[in-house]
């Protein structure tokens, strides 16, 4: 007759085990992996992605820096950049980077105007991880498709207050 001690041993062992895959397994598997964006149960459909310009020592965001504010909707991907704060009639570009140096998606190309201000339009439907707001001669390719960063000059860039996607207790908010 077996004693019931080592099965207790080995079933706290077993629930131990199972306990830390289910906590930690799933922010692995998660990180690298495109998955469905999360789904607002109620109201428009529209969401909003804040970007900052950041000291790229800190990553804190700069005061009175250019700002950016995307709009889009997840359910029929349309989106709309607006930016202030920018070099005047300088060219730039909407990329999403998904954490593969040096690949990013460019979603939309424009020039900003004599004041600085910037405004894109277009159709993206992964709603997940980064978003930028960079000068286009750092980036090669065409909108709609992928392309590279050709140059790292982050004190240039607007990046985005949080990641998409990524639980945690900012949800994306939905505009009015």
């Amino acid at each position: 007759m077996m004693s019931p001690a080592p099965f207790s041993y080995r079933a706290a062992g077993a629930l131990l085990l199972l306990s830390f895959l289910l906590c930690a397994v799933p922010a692995v598997v998660c990180a690298g992996t495109e998955q469905a964006p999360m789904k607002t149960p109620q109201g428009s459909g529209k969401k909003k992605l804040l970007l900052f310009a950041k000291n790229p020592a800190t990553w804190a965001i700069v005061t009175g820096g250019a700002t950016g504010r995307l709009v889009y909707r997840e359910k029929t991907g349309a989106f709309v950049l607006n930016a202030a704060g920018l070099r005047p009639r300088s060219a730039y570009a909407l990329v999403r980077y998904a954490d593969v140096p040096p690949r990013v998606d460019i979603l939309a190309r424009g020039e900003s105007d004599q004041r600085g201000n910037l405004e894109l339009h277009g159709v993206w439907h992964i709603w997940m991880k980064k978003f930028w707001v960079v000068p286009a001669e750092d980036v090669a390719g065409r909108a709609g498709e992928a392309g590279s960063l050709r140059a790292w000059r982050p004190e240039r860039y607007l990046f985005e207050e949080k990641q998409l996607g990524i639980p945690c207790d900012c949800p994306e908010p939905e505009e009015p």
